[in-house]
């Protein structure tokens, strides 16, 4: 089962360099699309960007993502994952997802077919 289908509405961030793909980095994106999904059915969609210099402000994280009850990324330093997870926001750490669109991304998600790692959690000092 599909996290979308555990909750009934849901807001998923997704991290991107480019507005257009799956960052390959939570610290390396410049936006987050953030959609919100009712049932499984993608509506509301806004981007949140942020300032590439902020690299490694885990607090820059948080409030960017507020509101949101995961992020989607292919990889995340140890010190984010720790500070989105103690605001509640889950980490989807998917290296299949790096380069796939957004919407490839977002659909696989809803359907439960995102393949995601504990594994990609980088050990980078930031």
């Amino acid at each position: 089962m599909s996290y979308c289908k555990v909750m009934q509405v849901t807001r998923i961030a997704i991290a991107t360099a480019d507005g257009v793909s799956v960052c390959d980095h939570l610290a390396r994106s410049a936006a987050f699309i953030v959609v919100e999904v009712n049932s499984g059915v993608p509506g509301v969609r806004t981007a949140r960007v942020r300032g590439t210099e902020a690299c490694g402000n885990h607090a820059t994280f948080v409030e960017m993502l507020a509101g949101c009850d995961a992020v989607i990324c292919g990889g995340i330093g140890q010190g984010a994952a720790v500070s989105l997870a103690a605001h509640g926001i889950r980490t989807l750490v998917s290296p299949s997802a790096v380069g796939s669109t957004i919407d490839d991304a977002l659909r696989a998600w809803i359907e439960g077919r995102l393949a995601t790692s504990d594994e990609r959690v980088c050990l980078c000092s930031h």
